[in-house]
């Protein structure tokens, strides 16, 4: 203890020492290994590329020749490198069974004996305690020879082969031209020529089925079977309108038909005065050569080339409907296909008309008239194919009294001028099918296409004015139906009204949009949609005639509707198209036939649960027994079938009425 400082208790009170005693270590006994060597695998590489073709077991087996072998050096040589070996013994049945299926049966038959490989000297012991013979196979083909032992490459190292290292093969290695494995010819061996071709396109056939590990053949199928489907539609094929019809040109494209023009649509009124001399002129001729490799919209650039007073070919179509569901308009194209169904799978003909284009159907492929035309094996059907309608033809033979009177006007010939031609082509044209359903009234569809049509007027406008800038009244002369004041609310939604600047009181297009180029202009609105749009137009004035208001949308929202407006063209289209899917189930035959005597079909729709009944007289009409149908009043089998047989029956009719020369 110190002064000042503080007491340390552990001097104190210190504590008793004790010394730490550590156990004593177990007795550990010693490890030692009864084998001094280990055993391993062997290197299986060389062995798994080996190129042994005869096994043990292949000479038990049936079929098998034996030959001795002649050559004794090839033996001196093999048991010398036995005896120098190192290890001795036979190969296992599993090592066996490796070495043949590892086996390259495709390429040439070398021995593959490294000295330096114990596995593979253990082969060669193999080879030649127990095989002393070479075996031929003659269960498998006459010209397939197995090489005898005297051909065998002693030494050959294939690491030396792949590496490229051939210098020291060349000497060694022995061809043998009697090998057809070398593909040697010669011409004592000409009678083998036939067998030498099976055998190799035997021989590329099974090396296809081994290594087609994709299943080809069942994709072919598949193949075949999804353009069988595809065919079936028998759509999407290009059709190509004339320049007019693309530019919607004026007059023969209304923005609005008037009420005159809506109730003499494609009918228009010949007037000629009483006691008028009519002179006919000659028709000017057009050259061909001009035509020649020219795209269709330069041939047919204006409406002077849509003329039949040049002379040029055409067609005359008589419909059998008084007032076809849809017509084409001026310049619109249309094609017509005559579709030709097989016989039989290997039929390969092709019938070829004096017009058309032929297409062939196979047995699988669906009827270009849907399910309400048909066109059976080996039978030939015309059909007029256009993107609005669908109908088949009948070729007639013209009169020879009969010729086609033509009435041109303007292209810069004052007044009027008439011509006189024969009919080189005459076609009756049956039911028209229609593709696409025509707008209702009231239907977005319309007040789409209208807002377009008024862009493509604005825009044709701007392109020829200098300074891009429009009136409303330079416009209002195109839609005569609206005011001013309805043009501006419609320009509102594309241009701009300048209230200050150089063009102050001058609608303009707005900043954040472009001006599109005229085939731009084109692709706003098509033809078809215009023709559309004017077939709604007629209808609509056809119902006010006969005092129903403009019609109604839909047969689905409003009951008690009458015949005529059951048959507004936005219904009966709308109608078909859901039959066609199976949606819809249709009447077929009553007051909604278009021809009134049997021979079209109605397309006012029906209740698909009973609603259809067959026609009066008819095979399928049959009274119904209800105890034979549980006690209900319809049975679907029977009705599906009785309304199929009924338009076999009406299909059958109109084609016998309308190809029948009168």
């Amino acid at each position: 203890m110190e002064e000042s400082k503080p007491v340390r208790m552990s001097y104190l009170f210190a504590s008793e020492a004790v010394k730490l005693v550590l156990p004593k270590p177990a007795t550990v006994s010693q490890c030692v290994p009864t084998r001094a060597n280990l055993d391993a695998d062997k290197d299986q590489r060389k062995l798994f590329g080996s190129h042994i073709r005869i096994r043990g077991s292949l000479l038990d087996r049936p079929g098998t020749v034996q030959i001795d072998l002649k050559d004794s050096n090839s033996r001196k040589r093999r048991s010398q490198k036995r005896s120098s070996a190192p290890l001795e013994r036979r190969l296992t049945k599993e090592e066996e069974e490796l070495l043949f299926a590892c086996y390259d049966w495709e390429s040439k038959v070398i021995w593959d004996i490294d000295s330096d490989s114990e596995m593979e000297n253990g082969a060669a012991d193999l080879a030649t305690k127990k095989l002393k013979t070479t075996t031929i196979n003659t269960s498998v083909d006459d010209d397939i020879y197995w090489i005898d032992e005297e051909d065998y490459v002693d030494g050959i190292d294939d690491e030396a082969i792949l590496e490229g290292n051939l210098d020291e093969l060349a000497n060694r290695v022995v061809l043998d031209l009697n090998d057809p494995q070398l593909l040697v010819y010669t011409a004592q061996r000409r009678d083998y020529a036939k067998r030498e071709l099976r055998t190799t396109a035997m021989r590329e056939e099974l090396f296809q089925k081994r290594y087609n590990v994709s299943n080809d053949q069942a994709y072919d199928l598949l193949k075949e079977n999804y353009q069988s489907r595809v065919r079936a539609t028998v759509g999407n094929l290009t059709i190509d309108h004339a320049m007019p019809a693309l530019r919607l040109q004026s007059p023969y494209y209304k923005v609005k038909l008037s009420k005159s023009q809506a109730r003499s649509f494609h009918r228009p009124n010949l007037v000629v005065r009483p006691n008028t001399v009519i002179h006919f002129s000659k028709t000017r001729h057009r050259k061909k050569k001009k035509d020649r490799g020219k795209d269709l919209h330069e041939i047919l650039a204006t409406s002077n080339d849509l003329s039949l007073c040049d002379g040029c070919n055409f067609v005359l179509l008589e419909y059998a409907e008084e007032h076809p569901i849809i017509m084409s308009n001026y310049g619109m194209g249309s094609k017509i296909l005559n579709y030709y169904r097989k016989k039989n799978d290997e039929d390969e003909s092709r019938p070829k008309l004096s017009i058309g284009e032929a297409y062939v159907l196979n047995s699988q492929d669906r009827s270009p008239f849907w399910n309400f035309g048909f066109v059976d094996p080996g039978e030939t059907a015309p059909t007029l194919y256009n993107r609005l309608v669908r109908a088949p033809l009948y070729k007639h033979e013209p009169y020879k009294t009969d010729f086609l009177m033509i009435r041109g006007t303007g292209g810069g010939n004052p007044g009027q001028k008439y011509f006189l031609r024969t009919i080189p082509h005459l076609f009756t044209v049956g039911q028209t099918f229609p593709v696409t359903e025509v707008p209702s009234p009231r239907s977005r569809r319309v007040t789409t296409a209208s807002k377009n049509r008024l862009k493509m007027i604005v825009y044709r406008v701007l392109h020829k004015s200098d300074k891009e800038r429009i009136l409303v009244k330079g416009i209002s002369q195109h839609f005569p139906d609206q005011n001013d004041m309805q043009n501006r609310q419609r320009l509102k939604e594309f241009m701009e009204y300048q209230r200050t600047g150089e063009d102050q009181g001058f609608w303009k297009i707005k900043p954040t949009d472009t001006l599109p180029n005229e085939d731009g202009i084109r692709g706003m609105v098509t033809p078809e949609e215009i023709t559309l749009l004017e077939t709604m137009q007629v209808s609509q004035q056809f119902l006010e005639d006969q005092g129903y208001g403009g019609g109604k949308d839909d047969d689905e929202q409003h009951e008690g509707m009458s015949t005529e407006e059951k048959l507004a063209p936005w219904i009966t289209s709308k109608n078909f198209i859901n039959a066609t899917q199976g949606k819809a189930m249709l009447e077929l035959h009553g007051e909604g036939d278009p021809t009134g005597t049997g021979l079209g079909f109605s397309f006012i729709r029906t209740s698909m649960k009973g609603g259809f009944k067959a026609a009066a007289g008819s095979v399928t009409e049959q009274p119904v027994d209800k105890s034979k149908l549980g006690g209900h009043s319809y049975n679907v089998a029977l009705q599906q079938k009785a309304y199929e047989e009924e338009i076999r029956r009406i299909w059958n009719a109109q084609k016998a009425d309308l190809s029948a020369a009168k």
